[in-house]
This record gives C-alpha cells, sequence and structure tokens, in this order.
C-alpha cells in the first residue's frame, strides 16, 4: 500500500471509528460547560502533495466554511479568551451556547484561509503560536514534513494581521517540545521564553497557553502558572464546567476525518467519553504505533 493511500485508509478508519463511537455517546449524560475547538490546518492543498501529519491535521476550506455555517446556524456563539475566563470563573453566566475556537501550531493557512472565513461568520479565535517556528516551514523542524511551500509557518507580521483582524495569540511553547518529556529547566524555559518573545513582537499581554501535543502533568501544570499564564488548554475532548482548573483545560480536536455528522456529535458531546484515550499510558502507545508507521505512511505513490 502506497503511503497516500495509507493516509487515506488511516483517515477513513478514524471516521468510522468515530462515527460508530458517537452512538453510545448520544445517550450517555452530558455534562454543561463550556467547549472549545481546536484546529490546526485549514487549506486546499492537494492531498497527495501533504506531508503525512498534515493530510490528517488539515480540514478544506468548504468543510471549516461549512463547520462554520453550522455553528451559526445551530445558535452557537464564538466568545474571546476574556469572555471564556468570565464564565469559567463564574463573574458571567455560563453560555451553553459559548465556544471557543483555536488553533495549534501556527500555520500560515490560518491566516490566509481560516480567518477571512471566520470574519464572514463573526466568530473570534485564538491562534497558539510557535515562536520558533515563526517564518519557517514543516521540513525545517519536524520529521514527516511537507514539501516546500505546503508547510509555511505565520510570519511576525502576520501574527499582528491576526490581531488586528480579532484574533488573538496564545503561546505554544518556543520549539514545541512535549513538555513532560524534557528537564524542569527546559520545561521554564520553553514556557517563559515563548511569552516574553511573543508579547515583545505585539505588545500585548499573552496570558493562555496550549501544552503540545496536550502533554502536561502537575509538574508542568505548576511552571505553566509559574510563567504567568492565566489559561492553559489540553487535548482533552469534553466541556470545561464552571470552575474547572483553569491550566487544564479541555478541547475538542476537529481534524480529516470528521465527517459533518461525526463534527456534530462532537457539539452534541457525543464523543467526550473519548477522553480516556488521552491518558498516559495510552499516548505513549499511540505515539509508538504512529512512529512506526509514519516511515510507511511518508512514502509516494
Amino acid at each position: 500500500m502506497s503511503g497516500v493511500a495509507l493516509s487515506r485508509f488511516r483517515i477513513g478508519l478514524k471516521r468510522w471509528l468515530k462515527t460508530a463511537l458517537a452512538l453510545p455517546g448520544l445517550v450517555l449524560p452530558k455534562r454543561a460547560g463550556l467547549r472549545v475547538l481546536f484546529y490546526h490546518r485549514v487549506n486546499d492543498h492537494a492531498f497527495a502533495a501533504l506531508g503525512p501529519v498534515s493530510r490528517e491535521i488539515s480540514v478544506g476550506a468548504a468543510a471549516f466554511e461549512r463547520q462554520m455555517a453550522h455553528l451559526r446556524a445551530k445558535g452557537f456563539r464564538g466568545v474571546t479568551l476574556a469572555e471564556f475566563e468570565a464564565m469559567l470563573s463564574g463573574r458571567a453566566r455560563l453560555d451553553r451556547k459559548a465556544v471557543l475556537v483555536t488553533f495549534d501550531d501556527g500555520y500560515a493557512d490560518n491566516w490566509e484561509v481560516a480567518a477571512p472565513i471566520l470574519a464572514r461568520h463573526g466568530i473570534p479565535a485564538v491562534v497558539f503560536a510557535v515562536p520558533g517556528f515563526l517564518g519557517r516551514e514543516t521540513g525545517e523542524v519536524w520529521p514527516h514534513a511537507d514539501p516546500a511551500g505546503l508547510g509555511r509557518f505565520l510570519g511576525e507580521g502576520d501574527l499582528a494581521r491576526l490581531i488586528a483582524n480579532g484574533i488573538e495569540i496564545g503561546s505554544h511553547t518556543m520549539t514545541h517540545p512535549l513538555l513532560t518529556q524534557v528537564p524542569a529547566e527546559v520545561q521554564r524555559r520553553e514556557l517563559s521564553d515563548s511569552r516574553r518573545a511573543l508579547e515583545a513582537m505585539l505588545g500585548t499581554p499573552v496570558t493562555a497557553f496550549a501544552y503540545p501535543g496536550g502533554d502536561t502533568d502537575a509538574a508542568v501544570e505548576a511552571r505553566a502558572a509559574e510563567a504567568g499564564y492565566a489559561l492553559a488548554f489540553t487535548t482533552v475532548p469534553g466541556v470545561n464546567p464552571v470552575g474547572s482548573r483553569p491550566l487544564v483545560l479541555r478541547r475538542t480536536e476537529v481534524s480529516a476525518s470528521d465527517s459533518p455528522f461525526v463534527f456534530r456529535m462532537k457539539l452534541a458531546g457525543a464523543l467526550d467519553w473519548l477522553a480516556f484515550k488521552e491518558a498516559a499510558w495510552f499516548r505513549r502507545l499511540l505515539q509508538t504505533v504512529n512512529r512506526m508507521m509514519m516511515p510507511l505512511v511518508r512514502a509516494r505513490a
């Protein structure tokens, strides 16, 4: 099986599993709380042209447009970080239709493709940027990357343009390590330096953070607090009830394997019960499987 075919198989299998696993989730009790959606990429690059990671984390422009239109049609309201924090802390009334839209890593297509769609629908968002990636390409920083020109990250000027267009900027560390797998002094540097770098560039406070890969533990959480972050986000699915710990917030990922039905089920909380897959042992297992499979997926047809 070619690398492209294997990527299609992986995405199709994930879509099928999500569809099947949403059905029992529909009848499970649902918690009241704030939902955070998180994306990585929005683009219309040819599937086969992208690297194996981008194939799975990209959402097409038309699909993203439909998703944002669905939010508005169903009465969901995009909120800012300040509104989110006010409801989370109980200072403002909880709105179960409030949704915070976020993006991880800071790809250039967040500005080029996603931002105009968000603007058309009046939905604010947050981009969690990696200062060490600004102006670079995936091929310079990661294995299994995209061909030149297809994996560009935002530049410093793009961040300023995002802010001017109502999109907030948060930190995603300086160089995107899995924080539990690096020494304490590296954790502190990645957390603090990234915040200071972004604030110096933008002239505005940066108080929100997203853990790379959702990777965190009690020690990392404490160091995020020391670095001055008011909110920090994981990749554990589910909603955030009022009074949730602000440095271990849940988010619902949206990716290439989410059909319109799966997207609706995620908004309804039907897949929140899969939070167990973010347990440390399960994450290590998936990382091992991905390390074994990615060299095969990288192969070209």
